[in-house]
């Protein structure tokens, strides 16, 4: 099982940071804060990243894209 999150943050749309050893997304526009699993855990962001479906065909992980939702 795999995770596919968007990268921006979905208070503004500034790309997100991922921060291994705290295992956090850090937002530098406003200081939003979003967990591995893509869920707020404090700032601005009125609600969790977007996830993409994701998949695995021989061996290799494969993501469902669209349109990048920004907000």
């Amino acid at each position: 099982q795999f995770v596919a999150l968007a990268i921006y943050c979905t208070h503004l749309g500034c790309p997100v940071n991922w921060q291994p050893d705290a295992e956090l997304f850090l937002c530098p526009c406003h200081g939003g804060v979003v967990g591995a699993d893509g869920r707020v855990a404090a700032g601005p962001p009125p609600h969790a990243l977007y996830h993409y479906e994701t998949r695995v065909v021989d061996g290799k992980v494969q993501i469902l894209t669209g349109p990048i939702p920004t907000a």
